[in-house]
């Protein structure tokens, strides 16, 4: 063996060891219920008390949301959050410090008993309404439904549990059925991953989530699946450009990206 093969071997050694090395280990003091990432890369974790608290990518928690419960919370940006209220039936906007700069109230005319709300675009809405099992695509401007998909099937609503729109898709966490996706105008299109999807996110092109002790991830554009190891057991595993979170229980591991 020569030198120079010797040396390249201890590197790569060197590398992947560097790979897996912890960053920081962050215990909070309530139960992790949600995590999700803005665009930017930083961490946003629910708490089972309510609180959504914001870290920044070296682990450090940089904002802290103490005020009623939100239902549902997409950080979007990490400049203009969106978070949706069922107990009041209103809509908001907060800035990276979790202060609301604006507040709408649903229009019931259109939406009847709002089970769900996130933003589509950066001013309309998607709504899941209960009364009649119909998402619908709300246009703010013109207070019209341009889009309606009836789920005629649903027998839970509380198997609903989140939903985002993302490079024109709408997402809808099925506790049972995995994460159906939807075209910008209703049509629906295919499901992906199974009962065992506890969440999901997005990395570029590609949906990604946990199931079976693998990420699995899928592009948008290409339907190219791929898949990534992964060692432990966590609710949440989030992907970013710079970060690899995972998260259970009590305890946050801020890695290395892993892609």
């Amino acid at each position: 063996m020569t030198l120079r093969f010797t040396c390249m071997l201890m590197l790569a050694s060197v590398v992947q060891v560097t790979a897996q090395t912890k960053i920081k280990s962050i215990k909070v003091s309530d139960e992790i219920t949600y995590a999700t990432v803005d665009r930017p890369g930083e961490l946003y974790i629910t708490t089972s008390k309510g609180q959504i608290k914001r870290f920044d990518v070296e682990g450090n928690m940089v904002s802290e949301y103490n005020r009623d419960p939100i239902t549902l919370f997409d950080p979007r940006d990490g400049a203009r959050l969106f978070a949706y209220y069922r107990k009041d039936q209103h809509y908001a906007y907060l800035n990276p410090s979790f202060e609301t700069t604006a507040v709408h109230t649903l229009d019931s005319s259109m939406v009847i008993e709002p089970w769900l709300a996130c933003a589509s675009g950066d001013h309309n809405l998607w709504i899941f309404d209960a009364a009649d099992k119909t998402l619908k695509r709300i246009n703010v401007a013109t207070s019209s439904i341009d889009a309606a998909i009836q789920l005629t099937d649903l027998t839970d609503l509380s198997a609903l549990e989140y939903m985002r729109e993302y490079q024109g898709f709408l997402f809808l966490h099925h506790r049972d059925k995995g994460i159906l996706v939807y075209s910008s105008m209703g049509r629906y299109l295919r499901s992906i991953g199974g009962k065992g999807v506890k969440s999901f996110n997005f990395i570029g092109e590609e949906l990604y989530y946990v199931e079976n002790s693998k990420i699995n991830l899928f592009n948008l554009f290409t339907t190219e699946t791929r898949e990534l190891p992964l060692s432990g057991n966590f609710q949440f595993v989030l992907m970013t450009d710079e970060r690899l979170y995972k998260i259970m229980g009590k305890t946050i591991e801020v890695l290395p990206p892993m892609h």
